[in-house]
């Protein structure tokens, strides 16, 4: 693990009372936050509610994972000192899938939703005979989709909606080598049934409130805090993954509120929230 990525537990853990999503004061003024619950505890017939909206069941497929480690007989130059320090250099390969589906319901308003979230990731595992040195491994490339199909089973327009969201890393294009930098990484998030489009832009906090109400800044960047969906870049809605609640504009329809709480239902429910603190070898 990353010296900043332990510094930045240490800061949340020790000094914090709470870390918020920061939410734009006009938009708070304008809309609605509903708490959700149903995100923790018990996983078997989870269901999530907030407001007046409830979901069914949430039907999970199981969980693939697999791996795959070879060594590596090409090495270059500059890697050419570790194995004069009896350092061996394997390449491993990682992926990761699984799936959910529910339904959304308000009332007599209903949608449907298919999510799958997959994960590939390439490392390079130095090993060593040396107890003291074991092994560590350290990430090439991560490639991270989630994808969902959101079905209107009531609305006047009952055009299928396509949720995507995309994280990908790669070692020969992250140019920030310094110690508490963090990782260059590419994004992109948007929802769209053809007509209409919403981009999905992640939210981060960079100063946590600790006990005596100083705010301290985190060590390594910010840290990803929940979701802003926009249309012509105008929030109209708003993730919260740190105090799992969902945020709504007034102005909507019924049924734009029901596409946008199978969105933000959707995203609550991924198994991996934040990309580059579960890679915890960047």
């Amino acid at each position: 693990m990353k010296l900043y990525k332990l510094i930045a537990a240490l800061v949340v853990l020790s000094s914090c009372t709470t870390m918020k999503v920061s939410v734009p004061e006009k938009f708070s003024r304008e809309a609605t936050r509903m708490p959700v619950r149903g995100l923790n505890g018990w996983m078997i017939n989870q269901k999530l509610t907030f407001g007046s909206y409830e979901t069914s069941r949430v039907k999970r497929g199981w969980d693939f994972s697999g791996s795959f480690q070879y060594t590596k007989f090409r090495i270059r130059p500059e890697e050419a000192l570790l194995k004069v320090l009896h350092i061996d250099i394997d390449n491993k390969s990682l992926k990761q899938r699984n799936n959910f589906q529910y339904t959304i319901e308000n009332g007599d308003a209903a949608a449907e939703v298919y999510a799958t979230e997959k994960f590939s990731e390439k490392q390079l595992v130095y090993k060593s005979n040396n107890p003291y040195i074991g092994s560590v491994s350290k990430t090439k490339k991560y490639e991270y989709a989630f994808t969902a199909g959101i079905i209107p089973l009531t609305s006047k327009n009952n055009a299928p909606w396509s949720l995507v969201l995309i994280n990908t890393y790669d070692i020969n294009k992250d140019t920030n080598r310094k110690v508490f930098g963090q990782p260059y990484v590419e994004e992109e998030g948007y929802a769209t049934n053809g007509e209409q489009s919403i981009a999905i832009r992640p939210l981060r906090v960079e100063n946590v409130s600790t006990k005596d109400s100083r705010d301290v800044r985190v060590f390594g960047g910010k840290l990803l805090s929940g979701y802003e969906l926009l249309i012509e870049n105008e929030p109209i809605a708003l993730i919260d993954i740190l105090e799992n609640s969902i945020w709504l504009h007034n102005k909507l329809n019924a049924d734009d509120k029901l596409i946008l709480s199978s969105i933000a239902s959707a995203i609550l429910l991924k198994r991996i929230q934040d990309v580059e603190k579960e890679r915890t070898d960047l």
